[in-house]
Parts: C-alpha cells; sequence; structure tokens
C-alpha cells in the first residue's frame, strides 16, 4: 500500500512539473507568435531589405510545412519535431543577423526574436533519431550547398511550422490583420496534426 501511494505520490508530482513547462513553453511560443506577425514581417524583413533580396542558407534552414510531413512519415516524434524547428529557426536569425548592417533597422527586431528562441530552451534535449541528427549534421557542417531566399520567406516559414507544432497544445491566437492561411499551414499537409484553425483574439 505504501509503495502504491508513493508511485501516485510521484506521478501527479510529474504531471505538475510537466503541466509548468509546457505553460512556460506556450508562453515563449505566443510571444514568439506575435512577433512574428504579418505586419512586423513585412516591415522588417520585406521593407528594410533591397527589393528581391535573397539570402544565401544552407537547404536545412529551409524548413516548412512539408518537412514536418515527411518526417511524421519516418517516425519523428513531436519533441524531435520541435526540438529541429527551435534549433533551425536560431539558425536561420543568426544568418539574417550576420548580414545586417550596424544599426540597420531590422536588427532589433532580429535581436528580440533570437532571446526568444534562446528563452524557449525550457525542456530537456529529446533523445533524437538518425533521421535528426543526419539533418543536424549537414546543417552544421560549413560548406554545403546553399539556395537564396528572402528573410520574409524564412520568417514565413517559421511561423507557419510553429502554427502546426504548438497550435493543439498551446491554443494560439491569430494576431494583426493578415489572414488565417498566411500563417497555416495547407490543409492536408500536416495530416497527423491538429486542423484546428486558430482563435482570433
Amino acid at each position: 500500500m505504501a509503495i502504491q501511494k508513493g508511485v501516485i505520490f510521484f506521478l501527479c508530482v510529474l504531471n505538475l512539473v510537466r503541466t509548468a513547462v509546457i505553460q512556460d513553453e506556450c508562453h515563449f511560443i505566443e510571444l514568439i507568435s506575435r512577433k512574428l506577425q504579418y505586419e512586423n514581417r513585412i516591415m522588417y524583413m520585406r521593407d528594410y531589405f533591397p527589393t528581391d533580396y535573397q539570402l544565401p542558407v544552407k537547404y536545412e534552414e529551409i524548413f516548412q510545412c512539408q518537412n514536418i510531413t515527411n518526417l511524421i512519415s519516418e517516425g519523428t516524434t513531436m519533441e524531435e519535431l520541435r526540438f529541429l524547428w527551435d534549433i533551425v529557426s536560431e539558425n536561420v536569425l543568426l544568418s539574417i543577423w550576420r548580414v545586417l548592417p550596424q544599426r540597420h533597422p531590422s536588427q532589433s527586431y532580429i535581436s528580440d526574436l533570437r532571446n526568444m528562441f534562446n528563452a524557449l530552451h525550457v525542456s530537456p534535449q529529446p533523445e533524437l533519431s538518425d533521421v535528426i541528427k543526419d539533418i543536424l549534421g549537414r546543417l552544421w557542417t560549413p560548406g554545403n550547398k546553399v539556395k537564396g531566399v528572402s528573410p520574409k520567406d524564412l520568417l514565413d516559414d517559421c511561423l507557419r511550422v510553429l502554427d502546426a507544432l504548438y497550435q493543439e497544445e498551446c491554443n494560439l491566437c491569430l494576431h494583426g490583420s493578415h489572414s488565417e492561411e498566411d500563417t497555416l499551414c495547407p490543409n492536408g499537409t500536416v495530416p497527423v496534426l491538429s486542423n484546428t484553425r486558430r482563435l482570433s483574439c
């Protein structure tokens, strides 16, 4: 009987800790979502850059809805997907920050986002599959092939994947005047995840 009570107590404590971690994580996800609202992406990632400017990034930095679908089909867990999205997003932000001239009007915006992602590291690193390890290896290996992508497109993808990975658990809201289609993965692109629409708040 004493052992059973001890197990039940341990499970209750574990559940409380997990709930606190999720709430903390969702707090930062909501902040990032607000920071990535449409008006900010237009102003800081398009208007303040030369017309048709493209940033050379590695293929692994172009993390889109279709990547989630492919990884799910290979057995990747939600924890791994969120960890990968976090790492790739930080890498993208660093790539953008590196090309910004001193006193560029977008510097503070990118710095704020980098700080938010840094604060998001509240959960322990999940056990990573060989597939995820391979992606990270290519991401961090110098000299891999690059592709030109606009800074706004990179942050558009960042927000779409955020929605797909956190909408159900964090009950994200729709911020700004843009349409839902701007921030949501196309229907059916991520079949395993929730298709719940974001609430207007």
